[in-house]
Order: structure tokens, then C-alpha cells, then sequence
């Protein structure tokens, strides 16, 4: 019987542990996500800053962006193949070099480029995680780059769509 309860509380203080992305017997890991988690296309909803107010141009309130994500299994973001729009105009935007996901945590920092070499630069950051959801901010413009639409800080959510 000593053996038993002993074997039972290991297997319990092991699972109390746990905190990777794939679950030990049965019981759920937290730590972060499975690169599935974090490809594919996302919707995020932007609401801006009250103060400082934001620049003619800003994005309005509610505003949608959509992103098709390409991450790679380090949680690099591929730029060629990855990229985001602000619907409903059509034009698709580039997602720039440098952006990632850290997979372990679901830290997510993306560069999100106004066109190809303009020099204008938004950054979203904040934490996804594997339930498809995402909550941060969008900074446009960001630090050392030109605004894309106009200057403003913005709260974002985002959904993972599919």
C-alpha cells in the first residue's frame, strides 16, 4: 500500500509540473504553444489610445487587421510567406523580418510593414495562446520607423479564424 501512494503522489507532483504544450497523462500542459497554434490566419480588432490622441489618418476605432501567419517550428515568422491586410481596402502588406513567436511563452512580437522597403512600420505585441486567442498592443508607428496610417498606440484582441 506504501508503494502505491508513493507512486501516486510522484505521479501527481510530476503533473503539477507540467508546463509544456503537450500534456502528461492526461493532464493539460500551459506553458505555451505548438507552432500549429500559432500559423494560419488570425482577425485582430484595434482600439485606439485615448491620450496621447492619435494622428490624422489613425486607424478608427474597431478597426479589423487580418494576417496570414507562416511560423516556422522556432517561432520565426516567415516574411515571404506570411503577410496581414486592413480590410476592407484589398492590398496585402508585408510582415517584416525579425517578427516571431516565442513558442514557449506565446510571446508575440510582429513588424508589420506599410509596403515592401517604405520604411514604415507597425509593431503588434502581446501574448497568444493555444486556445486561438490573442490579447496586446499595435504601436504605429514603430519606434525608428515612419507611421503607416498615423501615430497612435492601440489596444488589440485577435482570434485565430483557421
Amino acid at each position: 500500500m506504501r508503494n502505491i501512494v508513493l507512486c501516486l503522489t510522484m505521479v501527481l507532483f510530476i503533473s503539477a509540473c507540467e508546463t509544456s504544450t503537450d500534456p502528461f497523462i492526461g493532464f493539460g500542459g500551459s506553458g505555451g504553444l505548438a507552432q500549429t497554434d500559432a500559423a494560419g490566419n488570425w482577425s485582430f480588432t484595434l482600439h485606439p489610445s485615448i491620450t496621447p490622441a492619435c494622428a490624422n489618418g489613425s486607424l478608427a476605432d474597431g478597426q479589423l487587421l487580418t494576417m496570414q501567419l507562416d511560423v516556422l517550428s522556432d517561432g520565426t515568422v516567415a516574411p515571404a510567406t506570411s503577410s496581414w491586410q486592413n480590410p476592407p481596402t484589398s492590398s496585402i502588406r508585408p510582415i517584416n523580418a525579425g517578427s516571431s513567436v516565442t513558442l514557449s511563452s506565446g510571446f508575440t512580437d510582429l513588424f508589420l510593414g506599410g509596403s515592401a522597403g517604405s520604411g514604415t512600420e507597425m509593431e503588434l505585441r502581446g501574448t497568444m495562446n493555444s486556445a486561438g486567442s490573442f490579447s496586446g498592443t499595435v504601436s504605429d508607428p514603430n519606434p525608428g520607423k515612419f507611421p503607416v496610417f498615423g501615430a497612435c498606440s492601440y489596444s488589440a484582441t485577435g482570434v485565430k479564424t483557421s
